[in-house]
């Protein structure tokens, strides 16, 4: 077996830890906002339940971050501490717009302007990921941003998006 082989096998593995439970996603908008929403959650569990088949996406701070380059309010911005996106609030259109969503190759910024103003991507907590933390099934990892992890991390999220995309072919069909 190839060291690239075993890459993905491990990826797919990974992937199939999440169980759907939901904690991630809680704990991240309870940090966030003080409140457990499923809907104020900066990460997304994607779902196939018939399959029983969850898989939690995040933003993984593409390079060129395709969402800043759309934005026509420069309210995206790269963090200067995590790397991650960042949305500048009072630059943003919110639902005026919604660009950086449809430019997100994997599905990774949450937004419904019903319930918020602007699009919540993943900013690591900070640094101090809590979702990571609180995954007791080891679905969640943090990835340094490094140049020799640029290939795990879009590995794992090339991996996760194949999965996404059938579930929402099925969604959609």
């Amino acid at each position: 077996m190839s060291t690239q082989d075993l890459g993905e096998a491990n990826t797919v593995k990974y992937l199939e830890k999440c169980t759907g439970c939901h904690l991630c996603e809680l704990v991240c908008s309870f940090f966030h906002f003080n409140k457990s929403s499923l809907l104020l959650s900066r990460i997304i569990i994607w779902k196939d339940k018939a399959r029983a088949t969850f898989i939690p996406m995040t933003c993984i701070s593409c390079p060129g971050m395709p969402c800043a380059r759309v934005c026509p309010t420069d309210a995206i911005v790269r963090d200067e501490n995590t790397g991650m996106p960042k949305v500048i609030e009072s630059k943003c259109l919110g639902a005026e717009c919604g660009k950086c969503v449809e430019a997100c190759p994997y599905h990774a910024i949450n937004f419904n302007p019903e319930v918020h103003a602007y699009p919540l991507i993943c900013d690591l907590c900070g640094g101090d990921p809590q979702c990571v933390k609180v995954c007791w099934p080891g679905a969640l990892r943090i990835v340094e941003l490094t140049k020799s992890s640029s290939k795990e991390r879009f590995l794992l999220a090339t991996q996760a998006l194949t999965k996404i995309n059938e579930i929402m072919k099925k969604l959609q069909g």
